[in-house]
């Protein structure tokens, strides 16, 4: 796969997100995506020795590297870091298209549309497009499962019919597939170029309208989500079930696990009810066989089972904590 014939890297930074790895892999790699350059920090779920594995098996596909940060913790962000580093590896150097993204963000397209090269064919040519994410809720799940992410959260945490019929915007972040010849500094929602709209590019959305240079040439990160999503958007699956949600508490994201409060302001959010939107439901036959491919290593799958049961046991000591016990009021797991 690839775009155009020319090779698509996807870069991500990754803690504690073992079962979710293999699915959301398989599905970006049938979408198009050649390369994947993942970095990783403090994991103790075995998302780390999960991408080792994965390494080994498709070393021509996958490399996965210690976040840079972990040497310098006081310097910089996450993420930020990643991007600086990734710059110094000769496969994201060679490829001519590159996707940052997160585990939790799984890029869809509409109808008949699987791959990059069926977007363009709908969009006509473009050097950088800037996909809307729309955040998913909790479905009401309070326990984590072994199925799949993109088939147990199909409900939307904001009602974007309703603000349709009002004509009232709605911003949203974006994820930014863009050409690696593009100038400009690389940040995790898109590659920022002050000139932008001097150098000869072109810069769309998801419904392969040409963005305007006060989004282009600045550092906006977000659009609105209605008019901007006809042949694609990101699904973006944040705070998945309650159990899910205080695993993610506990590692650091979403708030920091002595701030309830910030915590629950986290959840309210992006727990609110929204429409129902199936499309990115399950994997298509592309990814599933990407998937079943990967599963059938017997050293993966007993890390992908090993990695279900580590996270049970850190769940079942949280909720032994206040806080844990708190988060679970908050996020309903009682109820």
């Amino acid at each position: 796969m690839s775009i155009g014939g020319e090779k698509a890297l996807l870069l991500a930074v990754m803690r504690n997100e073992g079962p979710y790895i293999i699915e959301w892999m398989a599905h970006h790699f049938a979408l198009g995506i050649d390369d994947l350059l993942v970095f990783s920090n403090f994991c103790t779920d075995n998302t780390d020795k999960i991408l080792d594995r994965i390494e080994e098996i498709w070393p021509h596909r996958v490399k996965h590297q210690p976040n840079p940060k972990v040497m310098f913790p006081k310097q910089g962000k996450w993420l930020i870091m990643a991007l600086r580093f990734a710059g110094h590896f000769g496969r994201y150097q060679s490829a001519p298209w590159v996707y940052t993204t997160d585990p939790d963000e799984f890029l869809n397209f509409t109808g008949d549309i699987e791959t990059f090269d069926d977007f363009f064919a709908r969009t006509g040519d473009a050097d950088v497009v800037s996909f809307t994410s729309i955040a998913f809720n909790s479905g009401g799940h309070k326990h984590a499962k072994d199925e799949l992410v993109s088939k147990m959260y199909t409900q939307t945490a904001a009602d974007l019919e309703t603000a349709a019929a009002e004509n009232r915007e709605v911003l949203t972040a974006v994820k930014t597939l863009y050409r690696n010849k593009v100038q400009g500094a690389r940040r995790p929602h898109r590659p920022v170029t002050h000139d932008f709209s001097d150098q000869g590019f072109k810069w769309i959305n998801g419904s392969g309208q040409t963005m305007p240079p006060e989004f282009t040439d600045s550092a906006y990160k977000a659009i609105a989500s209605n008019g901007t999503r006809d042949y694609a958007q990101i699904n973006h699956y944040s705070i998945k079930s309650a159990e899910e949600f205080i695993l993610k508490v506990d590692r650091g994201d979403g708030g920091q696990n002595d701030r309830v409060g910030e915590s629950a302001r986290y959840w309210n959010t992006a727990n609110r009810q929204g429409n129902i939107d199936t499309r990115g439901v399950g994997l298509s036959a592309a990814a599933r066989e990407i998937y079943d491919f990967l599963m059938a290593d017997a050293k993966l799958k007993a890390l992908y089972d090993e990695c279900l049961e580590l996270r049970h046991t850190r769940f079942t000591e949280i909720m032994a904590t206040e806080n844990g016990q708190e988060l679970g009021r908050i996020t309903g797991y009682y109820d």
